[in-house]
């Protein structure tokens, strides 16, 4: 028998549908609003899972220094100093929008819908 990988997004989404659609209807009025709490904690908890803005980052950084050795801080200040080196800089505002997208629809993603943005 062989067995399937789920996947975790998947999973915890169908949960919280479920839970949204078949089991907060059927509490009592009073223990609906703990049940809209827990289902959009599990949401918010989804969201924040490492994902796409931490593999987002380690891209960026990757292209831009020896793997491992850079970091958003060091990113930062290489970019006031002007010490990025040249043959480095072409992709780097892609990159940037790409990792502020995908932080984005960790922490607000309701603005990129709002901007047309599939979160």
């Amino acid at each position: 028998m062989t067995t399937r990988r789920v996947d975790p997004d998947a999973l915890l989404d169908l949960a919280i549908d479920t839970l949204r659609a078949d089991v907060l209807p059927a509490l009592p009025p009073e223990q609906r609003y703990a049940g809209a709490m827990i289902a959009n904690a599990l949401e918010i908890a989804r969201r924040g899972l490492p994902g796409e803005a931490e593999a987002a980052e380690w891209v960026l950084l990757d292209d831009l220094y020896d793997d491992g050795e850079g970091s958003l801080a060091q990113l930062a200040r290489d970019i006031r100093e002007g010490s990025l080196p040249q043959g480095k800089i072409g992709g780097l505002a892609q990159s940037l929008r790409t990792l502020l997208i995908a932080e984005l629809r960790v922490t607000n993603p309701k603005f990129l819908r709002s901007r047309g943005i599939a979160g």
